[in-house]
């Protein structure tokens, strides 16, 4: 590969550079993922909002009709996903907690690659493939055409005749297909396991087996407590388990793919050397 280097010297007195702190150390790319931030930054951001504005719309989806909740019947539900509607209806709340504590783990487990060197250093690149993950499920929840917005299912609490009436018809209750607590979770759990499998390429098969069953478990106990939450039943979970999948997985994997098939690239790095700051324009081909 060559490299084309042009020097853009600027006369700079400023005590960023004086002190020697080296902005292309702290923003460095990654050797293995190709990630342009001027693409990922305002991709996010705009997924970011859409996705959030979709949100709210479905939160405020029209009632449940009376006539619609007296016809629910547990014989209308597929047998498998029958066992959402047999929960012990005293424990739901403590299930909802319990899940919670698992999604914040889910979100925030990532980040804690960071307690390591190898990661740290490529911080910055694995911090918007990250977010770029995140984002990319809350589209699928917010616009595929097996979520919430084209598929009205109405959740588990609404068959249970021990709620007040108000919250058995309230207009979320259309939102259990599918979990996007699950797959919120289980993407970050996911693209955890997928950051130590690209970092550690000496990992046997079982290690990495084990590894993606370590992600794949949480990600559906946190699932079955939504179920006893009453949330959402069992093919709400699976659904949103494999939108997080592809998700945490798929997301760096495109990334990884990315830079392996396209091996220019062009940088601009800040240098400093006899009083005077500048920039260098880098272009590996």
């Amino acid at each position: 590969m060559r490299t084309l280097t042009v020097l853009i010297l600027l006369v700079l007195n400023c005590s960023l550079f004086a002190q020697g702190l080296q902005l292309d150390s702290i923003f460095r790319s990654s050797e293995r993922y190709a990630v342009n931030p001027w693409v990922s930054v305002p991709a996010i951001a705009v997924g970011a909002y859409a996705s959030q504005q979709r949100l709210l719309s479905l939160q405020d989806k029209p009632p449940i009709p009376r006539e619609t909740l007296q016809e629910l019947r547990a014989e209308d539900v597929n047998g498998f996903d029958r066992i959402a509607l047999r929960m012990d209806v005293d424990k739901h709340k403590q299930a909802i907690i319990q899940s919670d504590y698992l999604f914040n783990t889910g979100q925030w487990l990532p980040f804690g690659l960071f307690i390591w060197k190898k990661y740290r250093r490529d911080w910055f690149d694995i911090t918007l493939m990250y977010l770029e993950a995140q984002t990319t499920q809350g589209l699928f929840y917010g616009f595929a055409p097996f979520g919430p917005t084209l598929v009205d299912r109405i959740r588990p609490k609404s068959y249970y005749p021990e709620f007040p009436y108000e919250e058995r018809t309230d207009g979320n209750e259309w939102n259990s297909m599918f979990s996007g607590h699950v797959s919120t979770m289980s993407t970050g759990f996911y693209f955890f396991a997928r950051m130590i499998d690209d970092y550690n390429p000496d990992l046997t098969g079982g290690q990495r087996a084990l590894l993606y069953t370590g992600a794949t478990v949480p990600s559906l106990l946190g699932g079955w407590l939504r179920v006893k939450g009453l949330k959402h039943y069992p093919t709400d979970v699976l659904v949103g388990l494999g939108v997080g999948a592809i998700s945490g997985i798929g997301v760096p994997s495109l990334h990884k793919w990315w830079k392996a098939r396209h091996r220019s690239s062009l940088s601009l790095s800040p240098v400093y050397g006899g009083g005077a700051g500048g920039l260098a324009l880098v272009l590996k081909y």
